[in-house]
């Protein structure tokens, strides 16, 4: 069996995800200990006892869903073995896979995502926190067609053949779904989410992520990472370095990444928690096995003997 793990981003995080490895296995108390070291803050506490509202901020969502994705990845690898072929992750999730793949130090991963954090939480104050859209049952080339012709939004990710989410400033998405609405039949929901990610509202964190990115000590991935922004299967450093930065305003291509996926030869699929959103695009896509991680008894069953 091929299997991938998958890794969740930013939308994903619920109070006291992962909190039932923390509790059940001392493997990923162990990484968290490690984790809390660099973290300015106490990271326990963010990730399974703050409030919703507290968790939603990019500052803080950030890395606490990455800190959960790591450590119990990493408990997983310690107790079961290397069980795993290949790793994904959308938007903040690709920081998360490559940090379990050994592109970098998870610890040094954490500083990482927090900096990328802070710079997106930034842009959104300074430029307008934006808004995002998910836009259902349209032909994604319709969606990208609107969002060239109106200034201040794009396309923000293709999650599946159609199924396109537009983020930009408020007005300018706005216009996007009226144009949008004109052609197709589409449905729209708007995302709860802490800012317009992958739009021109994040354009003043590109740089501040560059140099973050920059900073990072880097090495050759142990495992290979599919990127979101290209579905480009890797393990060079470089071509981390580069796509971790092109993110922030590019659009994440899940398609890409699951075509590529499927081309390797995945049949099973596997998320780590905060599990549940990708899985749900994963299975609709794909005749795959999905597994999603809840608790350790998700995780014996996947991978244990």
């Amino acid at each position: 069996m091929t299997t991938a793990l998958l890794f969740p981003g930013q939308g994903s995080q619920r109070p006291g995800a992962g909190e039932s490895f923390h509790d059940a296995w001392p493997e990923t108390r162990r990484r968290f200990d490690r984790l809390d070291e660099r973290y300015d803050g106490d990271l326990r506490e963010l990730c399974f006892d703050a409030e919703e509202d507290r968790l939603r901020r990019t500052e803080h969502t950030q890395p606490a869903v990455y800190a959960v994705g790591v450590a119990v990845a990493g408990a997983i690898r310690e107790r079961y073995g290397p069980a795993v072929d290949l790793v994904a992750g959308h938007s903040l999730g690709h920081f998360t896979a490559a940090a379990h793949a050994g592109l970098y130090d998870p610890t040094d991963g954490l500083a990482l995502v927090a900096a990328r954090g802070r710079a997106m939480a930034r842009a959104a104050r300074e430029a307008g926190p934006g808004r995002m859209v998910a836009v259902l049952l349209a032909d994604p080339e319709t969606v990208t067609a609107a969002c060239r012709a109106v200034e201040g939004a794009s396309v923000a990710a293709y999650n599946a053949d159609r199924q396109t989410v537009v983020s930009g400033f408020g007005a300018a998405v706005e216009r996007v779904h009226e144009r949008v609405e004109r052609e197709e039949r589409a449905r729209f929901f708007d995302l709860d989410v802490g800012a317009a990610f992958h739009s021109p509202v994040m354009a003043g964190a590109v740089d501040p992520v560059a140099a973050a990115v920059e900073r990072t000590p880097t090495a050759r991935a142990r495992l290979p990472v599919v990127s979101d922004v290209t579905g480009e299967r890797y393990t060079a450093p470089a071509v981390a370095r580069r796509d971790l930065v092109d993110q922030v305003r590019s659009p994440v291509d899940w398609r890409a990444v699951t075509r590529t996926l499927e081309a390797a030869g995945v049949d099973r699929y596997v998320e780590l928690p905060p599990a549940g959103t990708l899985a749900g695009v994963v299975e609709r896509a794909t005749d795959a096995t999905v597994v999603t991680l809840d608790r350790p008894a998700d995780a014996r069953e996947a991978f244990g003997s």
